[in-house]
């Protein structure tokens, strides 16, 4: 089995403020968001053991983003930390069509990812990651075995499909960032 492993990506989650009730899809192993944001987050994962692994903050709730079980309009941001990168790609158009009906009008879409170059001849692909939270710093690496390619470019059409409007984006070696308005 062959590996390819980006460069550290290193994200300061200290300098993001993000108002408001706060849906985090994928949000169940190091619980980034929920650390940063706590009793605002209602993080969600498809995976019960993803959920049970994340630290006791905020709202966890096994569900499938494709189908959200939330009314219209609900929450003011959600946000997706390193998950698209887990998703297929149909299922990443299901997953923003469904971030944008729940999202009110005016919130905000907060997605970090990376680039996924393929087709590749290695067949996993890992991410190790270096981030800082206002009270502590998590190591992880994140992998996954590679099946489609990803870059901001393509992910920021998926978005604009979807609805969104790109308010910002940013990258920094191999990772990516995007904010973006419905």
């Amino acid at each position: 089995m062959e590996y390819f492993t980006t460069e550290k990506q290193h994200i300061d989650m200290k300098k993001i403020e993000i108002p408001g009730r706060i849906l985090d899809i994928g949000g169940g192993g190091e619980g980034v968001i929920s650390r940063c944001y706590g009793d605002r987050v209602v993080a969600i994962d498809k995976r019960k053991d993803e959920l049970e692994e994340s630290p006791d903050i905020g709202l966890k709730i096994i569900m499938d983003a494709c189908e959200l079980k939330f009314l219209d309009n609900t929450f003011d941001n959600i946000t997706c930390f390193y998950s698209l990168m887990f998703m297929g790609e149909e299922e990443v158009g299901k997953v923003l069509a469904e971030a944008y009906r729940v999202l009110a009008p005016g919130g905000r879409l907060w997605i970090w990812d990376t680039d996924m170059p393929f087709p590749s001849t290695a067949d996993v692909f890992l991410v190790p990651l270096e981030i800082t939270l206002p009270s502590e710093i998590i190591s992880a690496t994140f992998g996954i075995s590679w099946r489609k390619g990803q870059s901001l470019d393509t992910v920021s059409q998926k978005c604009v499909a979807a609805g969104f409007t790109v308010y910002e984006n940013r990258t920094a070696g191999q990772g990516f960032f995007l904010r973006l308005v419905k």
